[in-house]
């Protein structure tokens, strides 16, 4: 059982503090106005001070709890505070049996242990103080009066057990609370997903009803219209391109927006077929293992643009993908053999002009870098692409394995 499972009530604390004091002080007064100081009055004193100076070691040592931590009963013991109520309790003992009169600094004493010390250790100091009590009156009494003892001991029994299952209680409750805050938590996680889920839904249901359909239909007018002058117009032919391309792209849009991620262990069984697709050779390197959901799917659409890029702008004969499993970070890696092109032309002219769709004498798609680049800086990670002329291009894609507040979508 812990000590921090117990609410801090100041007042309370005051109260027993000040119970403890003037208990101490009235009980000194009554017996050394009765016994002289000399033998057991001089033993008495010297124990009442020590009991008296180490409850002040305890009372200002005392401090607020810190919410955010659970202090087991031998931590407790090993703080100012519960080293100063062990030492009252260490002096109050023996005096009690001397001087019964100081008897009834038990009840503040009793209170001050529970609240500084729990579980076993609490109950045998409690039964200690019991225990010294009712020697104390038997004492006192020549065992005349056996009420007067065993009353305050079965009573003393009763306040020990209701504090046992008072403390048992508390701590059921802190861990019921807990875990309702992590199934609140948890809920409020999911709510998150459900409305990023339901927005990607409405998003691609937008892009299908306008985008999607215009574009389908710009397309069959251009190849109706082809059919009917019987021409084949270069321009025309290379407009019709573009749009069945752009619907090709776009249709892939809408399903990676509809559909739900894929599931972060199955990352390597993906890339594979998204490689084999493109015509591709696919490889993995170092130890698979489970990543986030989020990194999965940033990699997944880095490595889809980047071959998109290798067929449509470096014109490759062959192109490998290499998924890497580092320690802490995950890496893909996208190598063609295609022509190339001049990378410090691409980020002079990405740099003139930011609304350019290709740079370079059409050698890579600059929206394509712009989009990958920010889906790794987004989630941690760097992207880095090795080109030159007639030398192929290398896609380096690196991302820390951890779920970010921000990832790619």
């Amino acid at each position: 059982m812990s000590v921090q499972s117990r609410r801090h009530l100041p007042a309370m604390d005051l109260a027993v503090d000040a119970g403890f004091a003037v208990l101490l002080i009235v009980c000194a007064v009554r017996y050394f106005s009765r016994h002289p100081l000399e033998g057991v009055g001089l033993v008495a004193l010297v124990l009442a001070i020590g009991a008296g100076a180490s409850y002040a070691i305890a009372a200002i040592g005392r401090r607020a709890p810190d919410p955010s931590r659970v202090v087991s009963g031998l931590e407790a013991v090993g703080s100012r505070q519960g080293i100063g109520i062990l030492l009252a309790t260490a002096f109050w003992l023996p005096l009690t049996i001397l001087a019964p009169s100081f008897g009834w600094c038990g009840f503040a004493l009793f209170f001050a242990v529970h609240r500084v010390i729990s579980g076993r250790l609490a109950v045998v100091i409690s039964g200690a103080i019991v225990v010294a009590v009712s020697a104390g009156l038997l004492l006192m009494s020549k065992g005349d009066d056996l009420g007067l003892v065993l009353g305050p001991f079965f009573g003393g029994l009763v306040l020990t057990y209701a504090y046992t299952a008072l403390d048992r209680a508390l701590d059921a409750q802190r861990v019921l609370n807990a875990e309702l805050i992590d199934t609140r938590e948890q809920l409020a996680d999911s709510e998150r997903q459900a409305g990023a889920l339901a927005e990607r839904e409405r998003v691609a249901s937008e892009l299908h009803d306008t985008v999607v359909q215009r574009t389908a239909s710009a397309l069959l007018m251009l190849e109706s219209d082809e059919l009917k002058q019987g021409q084949r117009s270069g321009a025309v032919r290379d407009a019709r391109d573009a749009l069945r391309a752009a619907l090709v792209e776009t249709r892939q849009l809408l399903h990676g927006l509809v559909d739900p991620r894929v599931k972060a262990d199955s990352l390597a069984a993906v890339l594979e077929a998204q490689s084999l697709a493109g015509g591709a050779l696919f490889s993995v390197s170092g130890a698979e293992r489970p990543i986030s959901e989020t990194v999965s799917h940033a990699l997944q659409r880095v490595v889809q643009e980047a071959l998109v890029n290798a067929h449509k702008h470096a014109r490759a004969s062959s192109i490998r993908v290499t998924l890497t499993f580092f320690d802490g970070e995950i890496g893909v890696d996208v190598a063609d053999d295609g022509i190339g092109f001049d990378m410090a032309a691409h980020e002079s002219a990405a740099h003139e002009s930011a609304a350019g769709d290709t740079v370079a004498g059409d050698a890579v798609s600059g929206f394509g870098i712009r989009a990958m680049t920010w889906r790794m800086q987004t989630l941690g990670g760097t992207l880095t692409i090795e080109s030159h002329p007639g030398e192929g291009t290398i896609v380096s894609a690196i991302v820390p394995d951890r779920i970010e507040s921000a990832g790619a979508s």
